[in-house]
């Protein structure tokens, strides 16, 4: 399987699940919307969080309000 990486080394999916954050969704909102289990969720935003070099909660939110897609 080939994953295509985007602007800042992350996936579509990575950046779907950014935008949705953004937007001020829960995890169980954006899994509904993009029709995925909250686990898968869960996953994308520790690969986020890892990508970033996040090491808590403040740096994550601070990424996320700051990051242009």
């Amino acid at each position: 399987m080939n994953i295509l990486v985007y602007k800042g080394g992350f996936t579509l999916r990575e950046l779907e699940v950014i935008s949705q954050i953004q937007q001020g969704n829960t995890s169980q909102e954006i899994a509904e919307k993009l029709n995925l289990s909250q686990f898968t969720i869960k996953k994308h935003r520790e690969n986020i969080a890892r990508k970033i070099g996040s090491h808590g909660k403040k740096e994550f939110r601070r990424f996320i309000r700051n990051f242009k897609t």
